[in-house]
């Protein structure tokens, strides 16, 4: 668990509690300190006496990390670190040293233990994340150097916010806009989460391999938990449903490049043909989806190889066989052997930039959607604009990029799945027209 500066107090509890937690440590309750003790109180009380990780360290030289969060300043943050260690509040556990972690533009990693804190004011305290930063970039890693990296941590370095505005200029600002006027519409509608007891009103994109062009799905607290943990989510009150659109991936490789998966001309799962043909492969699908990701990450459709241990050789050829006869569109990804590309993030830019134009036309109707990858949460009530909405959206984008890159004309209604926090699915079929 990690220390972000991005949360809010969200009851009088939890304003009362930062409010006394200032005083002591002899802080003016400004924005910056106001963003930090709730976010530090907010953390605590999710670690629930487990430890938690905040960056410390010498960080003159290098990427200010903590200058990547609006509101807050390297300088303040570290100003309330060493208040709260000096009172006695955080207790430092372990930390360590690397090379990967000085990439990201620290020292250490130190692991500390929140303590002193009144356990029933903090339990009352409810707290809202509502200060992410709106657009971060990742520094370019190879799809080796990823694999290796997150065996070690998952956070991959990000780029400085200077640096990305010099770098992309107005596509960043293209790509900062849209996300803000979301975040000015979670903050009148926050999705409530009944597990941890906390809100979420502010989304980010995150784009990867040092460009603005790579990735850029949205992230926020909802993101980071399983799907049937989000169905006992709200927004307003209300129970969500969860709109998600089936084989996004295929669906969208096979209508950029104009070219239709053999599967017929309709479906509601485009898994299925394939899974099918292998009635004695153990979890099936599942390998399924883990050969597409596989071959998508290196951007090459002939890998021999599984990347992890969960299937053999003989599966994973024998899948990518048929992956590659039943989507052809597979095909039309460079090989790359050396995993300079990761195909996986130029379709998720494509996908990221889909459901961004889907948000806002969904803002539009009065409909408040947030997102996890190929997936809406809508609110019960709105599941079938939604849908529509998306479709839609998917099908403008898709046939505006064959147009502007002359690709072959191909038409397609993505099959979608509407999944109630009762456990009750509505499939939604697609199909070629």
């Amino acid at each position: 668990m990690h220390f972000n500066p991005s949360y809010r107090p969200h009851n009088n509890a939890a304003s009362s509690l930062v409010k006394t937690l200032a005083e002591e440590l002899g802080l003016a309750l400004n924005t910056k300190h106001e963003i930090i003790l709730a976010s530090f109180l907010a953390v605590a009380k999710k670690a629930n006496g487990a430890k938690f990780n905040w960056w410390t360290g010498n960080d003159n030289k290098k990427l200010k990390f903590w200058s990547l969060y609006p509101n807050v300043s390297n300088d303040a943050v570290r100003k309330v670190y060493n208040l709260l260690k000096q009172h006695g509040y955080i207790v430092y556990c372990v930390g360590f040293s690397n090379e990967k972690v000085e990439a990201m533009g620290f020292d250490k990693q130190t692991w500390v233990f929140a303590q002193r804190l009144p356990e029933d004011l903090l339990n009352e305290a409810i707290f809202i994340e509502a200060n992410l930063p709106p657009v971060l970039v990742n520094k370019f890693e190879t799809y080796d150097e990823k694999v290796n990296r997150k065996k070690e941590y998952p956070v991959a370095p990000k780029m400085g916010i200077k640096e990305v505005k010099q770098k992309f200029g107005r596509d960043y600002t293209l790509a900062y806009r849209p996300v803000i006027e979301m975040n000015e519409l979670y903050s009148k509608h926050p999705l409530y989460n009944p597990i941890n007891n906390e809100f979420y009103s502010s989304a980010r994109r995150v784009f990867h391999n040092a460009s603005i062009k790579a990735g850029g799905r949205v992230y926020g607290g909802w993101t980071f938990f399983k799907s049937h943990q989000r169905h006992s989510f709200t927004i307003d009150e209300q129970p969500v449903v969860h709109v998600d659109i089936n084989a996004c991936f295929l669906c969208l490789i096979s209508g950029l490049v104009g070219m239709p998966m053999n599967i017929g001309n309709t479906w509601e799962d485009a898994y299925a043909p394939v899974v099918e043909q292998i009635p004695n492969i153990a979890n099936a699908r599942k390998k399924v989806k883990q050969v597409i990701v596989e071959l998508a990450g290196t951007g090459n459709a002939f890998k021999l190889k599984p990347g992890k241990d969960e299937m053999d050789e003989y599966e994973f050829i024998t899948i990518r066989n048929l992956c590659l006869q039943y989507y052809p569109a597979l095909k039309t990804m460079e090989l790359n052997h050396k995993g300079k590309w990761n195909f996986t993030n130029a379709i998720s830019f494509h996908e990221s930039s889909i459901l961004m134009n889907t948000f806002l036309k969904l803002k539009s109707l009065g409909v408040v959607a947030y997102g996890v990858h190929d997936c809406l949460i809508v609110k019960l009530g709105d599941e079938q604009v939604a849908a529509d909405t998306l479709r839609s959206e998917f099908k403008s984008y898709v046939s505006s990029f064959q147009k502007r890159y002359n690709k072959p004309e191909l038409d397609l209604d993505v099959a979608l799945t509407l999944e109630f926090n009762n456990s009750n699915k509505v499939l939604l079929g697609g199909g070629i027209n």
